[in-house]
């Protein structure tokens, strides 16, 4: 498979990119692009669009996650090209080139191979970490054969590291095979030693056993008759006790009986009843202070108003007072300014007088603003001065232009040719060599269509060579039926899921066998301790104790003498029965540990059966698939190989007959462009006989080009010349007549340009014959005359002005002194002083007025807060009001006396209440009445006297009872410690711990040297498949990329030496060894690559091709080695798509260098 375009549409900084990868003459693509162009970006993309994009992604920063698009069109091994895209998501990400329609989420998984996105990665992507990665791990592996070509061919890195964990791991367990006491494992294995000894010495007689569970037996019953004793006396003493504590409280309650009914009946009134009354008599007395206050307070605000006068009059004036107060200040600054104007219109007169007396004028403002030109006159003259120079300049250029034309003239007509080529002929000549033209490099197209004829030739015959043991003739192989590559598929994924349910099926037997093995382990450590008590296990030992008194009781019923063994096996029955009752209880997790496993160990086997089954069955469908399988080919007569075998003959027979087809439509272009190249020799021969007489004779088709153009050019030359020549004399001609023509008309110009001018100069005050510099000063004077005339009449209007300011400012003090006369008495200044004397004035009446408002504000308060008071003094009446009402009190009452009153009530209430629940407390919750009754007719010292007795018998039974309960420990205490003994105890616990952990240290270094050896045979069988043609190419691509050096590595081998194992070594020049650790870093980099791309070769060769890609592999290669890793990579090419990403422009041209038409170039822009 192959991508013949990558669209990134929407896909990290690119919007709307594509690169075009389809050049079927291209082995090797290279895009660069600087830093920050979306080199990494591209690479990315290529992993998106075939497997997904990740969930994570960081590439939606622009567009955003839900809008990233990827697009391409894949070309597959049939022929066919597909085109997808790709959008982020989770389901239906992949859809059909318009992005409308969704596709199958696995319809590109049959052109992948069977890779996910990391084995492709790994084996069809390599950048510059992974090569030094690779290098650094054969350095490693001290150049490690099977390690080296597992590395490259997998991709997989970092092996002697997993080796060496996975060793180092299974010795710190310890070996079973070499006994270590420091090691975990034999630690586990002594302990279980020690434990197995300490229970072997364990052991009990049977009569001090008896006597001990005799002891036991004598202190319980004996305890238990002193506790009863103990009960029945303590429960004497607590009813004495108790009708000791009620006797006083049933008096203290007659008592409060009684003062209850002294107190009587009355209003039941709340405790703050007092206090609220106290505070609303207060608040009345408050308020009718407060009333009078603010009465006479009220009163003297008033009077104060009254002595403060009326409101000033002259505050009716403030605002003309205060605006000719403002005015005093422009008034004082247009007083200073009157002389300095009166000195500027002076002098103003004066530059006047002068600018006169230069243009021959009197000094008259009225004459002189009459005679001033106007702007009409002014820009007259001035044209006319302007046209005049230019009337005057366009006369000298007409008559240097008429001398060079007279001289162009002269020098045409000596440079006239004798002779000019036939105009026929060379029309004929051109249009030949137009046709010729047309055909552009049809020599170049010729050999490219030959070269691809031939190599399409040798890709036929080696595509049909690497069909292996299916070779046949194209032509044969087109006419073989086939099965499609869907039913390929479908048999490769029918295997496989056979091949998954197998393995699983495997993998559950192996782990019921465990499992199985495991509960047996379990089952044999549980009773390593003994028998395990079991609800079975008791059962049968009384049945065997039964026995044994069955047979042991005729003989001592009838007094006859019983067998001598029959007496000790009924002890030991019995002990043994006993035994294991007792031990039912003890190790209840070990018994149920045991039943559980027994249990689990039934179910593993019946699961063990059913899985045993399940294999048979899926046997038989092995063999149906297998069987169908080998009818799908028949018709072919093939023999199939695996589905990945016949996919992979599939997809190159396909390549095959395409590669025929393509072969056969090589030629028939290379016969066309034949023809064409027989026709354009033809036009060009026709070119030479017209313009030279000859025909070129047998010369090759781009000798005749070179000679046809050649003849051509000169002739076109010629003509070109010819005609030049005469189109410049007759252009020389007409200029010289133009610039005749133009000469004569500057001078009547120039003639009729005095025309008006000697009215216009008296009108300016100038003689009429006055030349065009005179008349141009004298504009120059008017105008200044102009702007004197406008300064003195500008100054004539301020002065007048400011005489108005002055003038009005004093007839509007005067004014509002004589209004503001009879507001202000002694008000006596002059005009120019009234302004400030006015505004102090309108300060104090301000002031005046303020503190009026103030004392109004004051009385407003007055008579709001004498307002309050009054209302305040209502309420407090109402509260009282409502206190008599609420509690229905009349005017004569004792309120203080009646709160006390009914105080003392509740008092006695609350009281009576707490001792009865004291008397329920110390009655033990027995009625009052009950109490009351226990408690008439006893007699008090008779009461104290039974006390004291039950007292003394209750501690004479506490101590008989702390006495029997020590010798019951001490009795418990030594049977526990016999069965401690005879029960195997912390012994048997012990082993069990120390087998237990054995076993998993066993398993765990199992497993680790397991997972060592497998992976080492794996990497082994690895080198056994593929070590001599992975060397093979490898040594050749080698050695093409280090060809340069004083002595390079010119191939491979494998060595031996004094290790048990192959290692790689390279082979120089000189016939030296290179052994890896003494590669150059760039060296043991160009090894790694061509392991690589040999894999990467025999890989293809089994499967569908992927396309490589690589990215920045030659950051340590010289410009030398950087064209030879190019060259293998466009090696490489020939088997499988190559894309190289870079940024290095030399690499660029590196590969334009050494590749040519091999390589083609993208360039990535930021």
């Amino acid at each position: 498979m192959r991508i013949d375009r990558l669209d990134l549409e929407r896909y990290g900084h690119f919007d709307g990119t594509s690169l075009d990868l389809s050049n079927p003459d291209a082995r090797l693509h290279i895009i660069h692009g600087p830093n920050e162009a979306g080199k990494s970006t591209a690479l990315s993309a290529i992993c998106d669009l075939l497997f997904g994009v990740p969930e994570r992604s960081r590439l939606g920063f622009r567009h955003g996650n839900n809008a990233l698009r990827i697009g391409a069109a894949l070309a597959l091994p049939d022929g066919r090209v597909l085109e997808v895209k790709r959008r982020k998501g989770r389901t239906a990400t992949l859809l059909d080139g318009d992005g409308g329609a969704a596709l199958p989420d696995n319809i590109l998984a049959p052109w992948l191979g069977g890779l996910d996105r990391t084995a492709f990665e790994r084996l069809f992507g390599l950048d510059h970490a992974r090569l030094r990665a690779g290098g650094e791990a054969m350095l490693a592996a001290g150049g490690d054969l099977a390690r080296t070509l597992f590395q490259a061919g997998s991709g997989l890195s970092g092996l002697d590291r997993i080796v060496t964990r996975l060793t180092g791991d299974a010795d710190e367990i310890g070996s079973p095979h070499r006994k270590q006491a420091s090691k975990p494992l034999w630690q586990s294995i002594d302990a279980f030693a020690e434990a197995a000894a300490r229970m072997r010495n364990e052991a009990t007689k049977a009569e001090a056993w008896e006597a001990a569970e005799t002891a036991v037996t004598t202190a319980r019953e004996q305890l238990a008759t002193i506790r009863a004793t103990l009960a029945e006396a303590e429960s004497a003493r607590s009813r004495l006790e108790r009708l000791r504590r009620v006797r006083p409280l049933l008096a203290r309650l007659d008592d409060l009986a009684a003062a209850l009914a002294e107190a009587g009946e009355g209003p039941d009134l709340p405790d703050s009843l007092a206090a609220e009354w106290r505070r609303a008599e207060a608040e009345m007395l408050t308020s009718a202070r407060q009333v009078d206050e603010t009465a006479k307070a009220l009163a003297e605000a008033e009077a104060a108003l009254d002595a403060a006068g009326p409101v000033p009059a002259l505050l009716s004036l403030a605002a003309p007072i205060e605006a000719l107060y403002q005015r005093q200040g422009e008034m004082a600054k247009s007083a200073a300014d009157l002389p300095r104007r009166q000195q500027e219109q002076a002098a103003a007169l004066a530059r006047l007088a002068q600018l006169a007396r230069d243009i021959g004028q009197a000094t008259n403002v009225d004459r002189l603003s009459a005679l001033l030109p106007d702007r009409l006159l002014i820009a007259r003259i001035r044209d006319k001065v302007k046209e005049h120079a230019r009337l005057d300049q366009a006369r000298a250029d007409a008559t240097r232009r008429h001398e060079v034309a007279s001289r162009d003239a002269r020098q045409a007509e000596r440079q006239q040719p004798a002779t000019a080529p036939d105009a026929a002929k060379l029309a004929r000549a051109d249009a030949a060599l137009a046709a010729a033209r047309r055909f552009g490099e049809v020599e170049l197209r010729q050999d490219r269509a030959r070269r691809a004829l031939e190599d399409g030739t040798a890709r036929l015959a080696q595509l049909t060579a690497r069909l292996g043991r299916f070779t046949l003739p194209p032509d044969r192989l087109a006419a073989l039926p086939l099965p499609p590559p869907d039913a390929v598929e479908r048999q490769r994924q029918q295997e496989q899921a056979l091949e998954t349910k197998r393995l699983r099926l495997l993998e559950d037997q192996r782990a019921a066998e465990q499992e199985a093995g495991r509960l047996r382990q379990t089952l044999r450590t549980l009773s390593g301790a003994g028998d395990v008590p079991t609800p079975a296990v008791i059962a049968q030992a009384r049945q065997d104790r039964d026995g044994h008194w069955a047979a042991l009781r005729p003989h001592l019923t009838q007094g006859t003498k019983a067998p001598a063994d029959a007496v000790p096996a009924f002890d030991a029955a019995i002990r043994a029965a006993d035994d294991l009752a007792d031990r039912r209880d003890r190790d209840a997790q070990r018994v149920a540990d045991y039943l559980r496993a027994e249990s689990d160990l039934a179910a593993s086997a019946d699961r063990l059966s059913t899985l045993t089954r399940e294999a048979a069955a899926l046997e038989q469908e092995e063999q149906r698939l297998s069987q169908g399988w080998a009818d799908l080919w028949r018709p072919a007569d093939i023999n199939p190989g695996s589905p990945a075998e016949m996919a992979a003959f599939l997809t190159q027979a396909a390549t095959i007959l395409t590669a025929r087809d393509q072969q056969a439509q090589l030629q028939e272009a290379l016969d066309s462009v034949s023809d064409d190249a027989g026709q354009c020799a033809a036009h060009l021969r026709q070119v030479l006989a017209l313009c030279r007489g000859e025909d070129g004779g047998s010369d090759s088709l781009p000798a005749l080009r070179v000679a046809a153009e050649a003849a051509h050019a000169q002739a076109r030359q010629a003509a070109d010349a010819a005609c030049k020549a005469e189109q410049r004399l007759t252009l020389v001609r007409a200029a010289l007549d133009n610039a005749a023509d133009d000469l004569a008309a500057a001078e009547r110009a120039l003639e009729g340009w005095g025309s008006g001018w000697a009215a216009d100069m008296a009108s300016i005050g100038l003689a009429p014959q006055s030349l065009p510099a005179e008349a141009e000063a004298a504009l120059r004077v008017w105008e200044d005359i102009a702007g004197e005339l406008r300064q003195i009449r500008d100054l004539d209007h301020r002065i007048a002005g400011l005489d108005r300011d002055i003038n009005a400012y004093r007839a509007d003090s005067a004014a509002l002194l004589s209004a503001a006369a009879e507001m202000v008495p002694g008000l006596d200044v002059a005009a120019d002083e009234a302004a400030t004397a006015l505004y102090d004035a309108l300060r104090q009446a301000r002031t005046l007025a303020a503190r009026r408002e103030s004392l109004l504000q004051s009385r407003e308060q007055a008579a709001r807060r004498a307002g309050d008071a009054a209302r305040i003094a209502r309420d407090a009446a109402a509260a009282l009001s409502d206190l008599h009402h609420l509690h229905r009190l009349t005017d004569g009452d004792d309120v203080t006396a009646l709160v006390a009153a009914a105080a003392r009530r509740r008092e006695l209430w609350a009281s009576e209440l707490s001792l009865q629940a004291e008397l329920r407390k110390a009655g033990d919750g027995q009625e009052l009445k009950q109490l009351r009754e226990a408690v008439s007719g006893l007699d008090p010292d008779a009461m104290a006297a039974q006390v004291a007795d039950l007292s003394t018998r209750i501690e004479r039974a506490q101590n008989d009872l702390a006495e029997t309960s020590v010798r019951l420990r001490e009795a418990e205490r030594a049977l526990a410690d016999m069965r401690h003994r005879a029960g195997i105890g912390g012994a048997a616990q012990d082993a069990a711990d120390a087998a237990a952990g054995a076993a998993q240290l066993a398993g765990r270094w199992l497993r680790l040297r397991a997972a060592s050896l497998l992976l080492t045979q794996a990497v082994e069988r690895y080198r056994d498949r593929n070590e001599h043609p992975l060397l093979r190419r490898a040594g050749t691509v080698l050695a093409a990329m280090a060809a340069s050096g004083g002595n390079p590595v010119v191939r491979l081998k494998v060595d031996y030496g004094d290790a048990d194992h192959p290692v790689l070594v390279g082979v120089r020049q000189d016939g030296g060894d290179a052994h890896v650790e003494d590669m150059s870093e760039g060296l043991r980099d160009q090894l790694f690559l061509a392991l690589r791309i040999a894999a990467v070769e025999v890989h293809v060769a089994q499967s569908t091709p992927l396309p490589f890609v690589a990215d920045d592999l030659f950051i340590t290669s010289d410009e030398a080695r950087t064209m030879a890793g190019l060259r293998a990579l466009a090696e490489l090419g020939q088997a499988t798509q190559v894309v190289l990403f870079t940024h290095h422009e030399y690499v660029v041209a590196a590969g334009e260098q050494a590749l040519g038409g091999r390589v083609q170039v993208h360039r990535l822009r930021t």
